[in-house]
């Protein structure tokens, strides 16, 4: 979660909200905490708020973390219609479940995207690169963390 978080899974994510759920640390409780200790309103998602105490990284919104990161994949190239069309629902997915699991089989062979052809289908729009399109928006969701750069 801190040194590698472009590594967690969809499931490892699902399991470390549970355990923290169960012992009160819920996404909202965090939010309000927070909002009490430093008098501000922060919609942060859980892995914000881990690497924040772990490793001093600043603290963002979750959809500020998932547009900046998009807006670095967005600006690689000019994208053509048909694959901008598909980051753009990358991108609403991620604005809805916090990670894109780094193993694009997996990302791509559940909803919304399974019935749409999933993974090889996706991947053969992408001319094959989606595996390196998925490390570079999991690299971009961590920028400020020097140690996903290398």
């Amino acid at each position: 979660m801190c040194t590698r978080p472009s590594d967690l899974t969809r499931e490892e994510l699902r399991k470390l909200r549970i355990e923290l759920d169960q012992k009160g640390f819920t996404e909202k409780n965090l939010q309000a905490a927070w909002r009490d200790a430093k008098n501000e309103d922060i919609a942060a998602d859980i892995i914000s708020f881990i690497r924040q105490q772990a490793l001093g990284d600043p603290l963002i919104s979750h959809e500020e973390r998932i547009k900046n990161a998009m807006k670095k994949i967005y600006s690689m190239r000019a994208w053509p219609k048909i694959q901008k069309q598909w980051l753009e629902r990358i991108e609403k997915q991620l604005l809805q479940e916090s990670i894109l699991d780094p193993d694009p089989e997996q990302a791509f062979n559940v909803e919304p995207f399974k019935s749409k052809g999933g993974y090889k289908q996706l991947n053969k729009l992408f001319k094959g690169e989606l595996p390196d399109i998925v490390k570079r928006i999991n690299l971009a969701l961590y920028k400020q963390d020097k140690r996903e750069q290398a």
